[in-house]
């Protein structure tokens, strides 16, 4: 009986469902899966088209929060301007910014066009296939590419978004370790013990339930930033400190091309706008999300960078609570940080598992009243898979933690580079030329399609390589325990001669 069966829906079943979704989703009266009450064999449709249709819808506040919070990473931008020097970082800065704020428009713009593309993969897909039958293709042509573009976007959006969570544990990892400096511990070790308490969170079952927690990490970045701008103005190295902060290092071809990758992160996450449009009550109100994302969290990078490089210079590093004084502020600093990256996890991983789980036709919006065709209630099945796709995360991030360098910069970079460049300049480009360009189309307006097209796949490229040849130079670091140098302490420090003088 706890199984899922083939069952055709009756009339009155297929009206609830029907009158259950919003106007901006069409029915699908397709079902390949059923799941069962097994007391009163009430059916539950289990498809991800009655999923989506099931999804409770969340306000504009807590899609823009969930937006804001996953792009604000202004941390290491300093360190972005000492690898890239100050004139690139602000050619690549100013395009990143105007660009992303666009294609995030595109994505928001082609939802409209087409509710039912419900993902990016399924948007993107759809996008090739309109690409082909307006070149003068055969629509079984387009047919037969669109689940194959589908599946390749997919691919790329789970290596993207599985990679960002890796970066996210390790991030926790090392403020836990530069905070509990009496607990004799490993880095891989702090991964694990993260792992764990990172159980809770990954439980939450979509983006709508999130909204009674994201305040609180939302909270956590006003209080770091607080923390950042304290920290300098009392200290102002490039006035008090000896030998103070020196700018203008060589930058080589691999640092430049890294720092693309991180600017692609600092601008991430369009890879989930698509799902976050799904589960919006008004998608039209998405112009709105976008203007208060990029409204506030620009100036946000301009200043950190600004003051952050001012401030230590060349010796800015990705890790930037190392280039404060071990004090109660930095701590505070630290554990802020980790309530950011804490939610992080949940949020870079909540796309791909829902979209796995409603693929093996387990539904995220039941809980224990149903039976899975696995014998077990929807939320067991979700505790035990999320909790092994979450362990092989820890242990990934574990091993990059046993990695020397300044680990962190070179992993955002990768993972800017792998996914979020094309799935933030130029996978948008080919969605807006498919969904909302036509022969009276501008000019100008083509012109800045191609250019984006471009400048994404060179993006990808140059930071690909440039992460990898970093990642590549580093060496395996037996750190047990994991050992972290704060300000004055490092002879490379602004302040190593004079020491910290507030």
């Amino acid at each position: 009986m706890g199984d899922y069966v083939e069952l055709e829906r009756d009339e009155e079943h297929a009206s609830l469902v029907e009158d259950a979704q919003p106007s901006h989703y069409p029915t699908d009266s397709s079902t390949s899966y059923e799941q069962f009450d097994v007391d009163d064999l009430e059916v539950v449709d289990a498809t991800p088209e009655a999923v989506d249709a099931r999804l409770t819808r969340a306000s504009v506040r807590t899609i823009a929060l969930n937006t804001w919070l996953y792009m604000a990473t202004p941390m290491s931008m300093p360190a972005t301007v000492a690898h890239a020097g100050a004139t690139w970082t602000g050619v690549f800065f100013t395009y990143s910014a105007m660009s992303t704020y666009w294609t995030g428009r595109v994505l928001g713009w082609a939802f409209l066009a087409d509710p039912t593309c419900t993902t990016y993969a399924k948007m993107t897909s759809k996008a090739v296939a309109r690409l082909i039958v307006r070149r003068g293709g055969d629509e079984g042509i387009a047919s037969r590419w669109e689940p194959r573009v589908e599946m390749a976007t997919l691919c790329l959006q789970f290596v993207t978004y599985y990679l960002d969570a890796t970066v996210q544990i390790v991030y926790i990892a090392q403020y836990f370790g530069q905070t509990f400096t009496g607990w004799k511990m490993c880095g891989a070790s702090w991964a694990f013990f993260i792992g764990a308490l990172s159980l809770p969170i990954v439980q939450i079952p979509t983006i709508h339930d999130s909204g009674k927690v994201v305040l609180l990490p939302c909270a956590s970045v006003i209080i770091t930033l607080s923390v950042f701008f304290g920290e300098i103005f009392s200290t102002r190295p490039w006035e008090k400190c000896d030998p103070g902060p020196t700018y203008g290092k060589i930058v080589t071809s691999g640092t430049i091309f890294s720092s693309l990758g991180n600017f692609a992160y600092g601008f991430g996450g369009h890879g989930l706008y698509p799902e976050e449009l799904r589960e919006m009550k008004n998608p039209e109100d998405w112009a709105k999300v976008l203007n208060l994302t990029y409204g506030t969290m620009v100036p946000i990078y301009v200043l950190v960078m600004y003051f952050g490089y001012k401030a230590y210079g060349d010796f800015a590093k990705g890790n930037i609570n190392l280039n404060f004084p071990k004090n109660a502020a930095n701590i505070v600093s630290m554990m802020m940080q980790s309530v950011q990256c804490y939610y992080g996890v949940f949020f870079t991983n909540i796309a791909l598992m829902m979209r796995i789980e409603t693929s093996l036709g387990v539904d995220p919006t039941q809980a224990w009243t149903v039976v899975t065709k696995y014998g077990v209630t929807p939320q067991v099945f979700r505790f035990v898979f999320r909790t092994a796709f979450l362990a092989t995360e820890v242990l990934i991030a574990a091993i990059f933690l046993a990695v020397s360098g300044d680990v962190i910069l070179d992993l955002q970079s990768l993972v800017g580079a792998i996914g979020m460049t094309a799935m933030t300049f130029f996978l948008p480009s080919i969605i807006h030329y498919a969904f909302n360009m036509n022969e009276r189309s501008s000019i100008a307006e083509r012109m800045w399609v191609v250019t984006n097209f471009i400048m994404g796949l060179f993006i990808m490229f140059s930071g690909l390589y440039g992460s990898l040849d970093r990642l590549f130079g580093s060496k395996y670091e037996n750190q047990c325990p994991a050992r972290y140098v704060y300000s004055p302490a490092d002879p490379a420090d602004p302040c190593y001669v004079s020491g910290i003088r507030y």
